[in-house]
């Protein structure tokens, strides 16, 4: 009987392992050293772990502009992390920066490599790299969470290339950045759209979500054909489209509006609307006409945007409380249109070691919550043991 109640809580326990298992941290920074991180380029003494009082966290400072490593391109310095695809890293700086997440494919090893600037050069800049440009309001100086769907990025440039793996992070440049919680996961997801919509003139799509806060969806062929028209791989029309997400926040509702180009106009509108620039002319997936055949023309290309964050780039106080509706504006095709849970890293931070059977390092677990999860574990053994003491007592 004592076996088969062992074997039970051994269940217990794998199930509440998984729980814990659902994000895997690359760096927290709560061990109070540097040790997971090595030194491309600089010195030792450029990298330090700090405590960040705006936060209330400690975070990684990288004070000498040169190149850091977490992981590597392959071996056992490798993170080798397979089950999770979507990235999210906390960041705070204000000068430019690169930041290149080593990946295994099936195509062969890529660099996705993300930088300051608005554009997207997709295969552009390295053999095996593809570039996503986050834009200027991630140097603005404030602290930011930044998420990434890896897969969706790499798709944008390679169609049909999968995700296997992530083993390494990279910080080049900003002088005096800090990172925090650079972690994978896997989010929860609401699909509100999941087929090729060929959009003429308007197309409207109503969400009404209040639990998450990142918005993804694709498009291709705004703006008719594309063609190189210089150097830069210059589209026909700049006013290709108009991305417009209504949202309700602490100050009011505001829409959420994105374009082509590559300068955020903040608050537009009477206040009432905030503007992101979602890249140059490179959005619809061309580069340098030198590139050429390398970046394919007119490419379904993705988006993934923290609304919250977005919000806080002009109105740093307000915060989002629900997403009302998703409108499109001209001429072109959309798809896959979700909303993606957030990784919450605002609440305590759990190392749990139950023997051999559950080991984790996980973000987003409150102490509390673990606290509650074993004294439950605990009265089930002490009902069994008494349920069983009670069958015993008639025999």
């Amino acid at each position: 009987m004592i076996f088969r109640h062992s074997k039970l809580l051994l269940l217990l326990l794998l199930i509440f392992c998984s729980i814990l298992e659902a994000k895997t941290v690359i760096e927290d920074a709560e061990d109070g050293t540097t040790n997971s991180w090595r030194i491309v380029q600089g010195g030792r003494d450029d990298i330090s772990n700090i405590y960040d009082t705006q936060i209330n966290s400690r975070v990684i400072e990288l004070d000498g502009g040169g190149s850091y490593k977490i992981g590597a391109t392959g071996g056992d310095r490798a993170l080798n992390i397979t089950k999770d695809k979507t990235i999210s890293w906390k960041m705070k700086t204000d000068v430019a920066y690169t930041i290149y997440v080593v990946v295994q494919t099936t195509e062969g090893l890529r660099y996705i490599f993300y930088v300051s600037t608005p554009s997207r050069g997709l295969r552009h800049g390295l053999s095996n790299g593809i570039h996503h440009g986050l834009g200027e309001a991630t140097i603005d100086g404030r602290w930011r969470m930044v998420t990434r769907d890896l897969q969706r990025d790499i798709e944008d440039a390679e169609p049909k290339n999968k995700l296997i793996s992530v083993n390494g992070f990279i910080y080049n440049g900003g002088d005096g950045g800090r990172l925090d919680d650079i972690l994978l996961y896997t989010p929860q997801e609401i699909i509100y759209q999941d087929r090729e919509i060929k959009v003429e003139d308007e197309y409207k799509l109503d969400i009404n979500n209040r639990s998450f806060k990142i918005l993804q969806w694709r498009f291709k062929g705004f703006g008719g054909e594309p063609e190189i028209l210089d150097e830069r791989g210059t589209i026909r029309d700049i006013d290709a489209f108009e991305f417009r997400v209504n949202v309700t926040t602490i100050d009011g509702n505001r829409d959420l509006v994105y374009t082509l180009g590559e300068n955020n106009l903040g608050l537009i509108e009477n206040g009432k609307t905030i503007h992101h620039a979602l890249g140059d002319d490179r959005a619809i997936g061309s580069v340098w006409s030198g590139d050429n055949p390398i970046n394919e023309l007119g490419l379904w290309q993705g988006i993934t945007r923290d609304l919250d964050e977005d919000i806080k780039d002009f109105e740093p106080n307000n915060s989002l409380i629900a997403v009302n509706s998703f409108e499109v504006h001209n001429s072109g095709l959309i798809d896959d249109v979700k909303m993606l849970s957030r990784v919450d890293t605002n609440i305590s931070r759990v190392d749990v070691n139950i023997s051999q059977t559950c080991k984790s390092n996980s973000v987003g677990m409150g102490k509390l919550f673990i606290v509650f999860q074993l004294i439950y574990l605990l009265l089930i053994l002490i009902f069994l043991l008494k349920k069983e003491n009670n069958y015993k007592g008639l025999l």
